[in-house]
């Protein structure tokens, strides 16, 4: 788990001023299952992401919430109108306080 929390971006490499801008992130984490004895959950302090919130020129443009039910690693895909160059940031929390952003510069070609 020595990457854990390592985030990656990937955008189109041509984007124009009023351009959708598909963008796909994928993060590296555990997400922690929840364990199930004799049909019970076990009584566990799981981590997963719960959260993720994405901005774009430093406001707020979508957030997701999540559940455990996600896989490992996982990849999230969204879309947004480029209106000007500048920061993509996406930032995941997880149920144990953990946070890890990944930034992309959206430049216009």
């Amino acid at each position: 788990m020595a990457e854990i929390g390592r985030v990656r971006i990937r955008i189109p490499s041509s984007i124009k001023a009023g351009d959708i801008v598909k963008v796909r992130v994928l993060v590296i984490h555990p997400m922690e299952i929840v364990e199930r004895k004799d049909g019970k959950p076990v009584d566990k302090n799981y981590r997963f992401i719960n959260r993720v919130i994405v901005t774009y020129l430093g406001k707020e443009i979508v957030q997701f919430e999540t559940t455990q039910s996600l896989s490992e690693n996982p990849f999230f895909s969204f879309a947004f109108k480029a209106t000007e160059p500048g920061p993509l940031k996406v930032t995941f929390l997880d149920t144990h306080g953990g946070k890890y952003e990944g930034t992309a510069d959206i430049k216009f070609s």
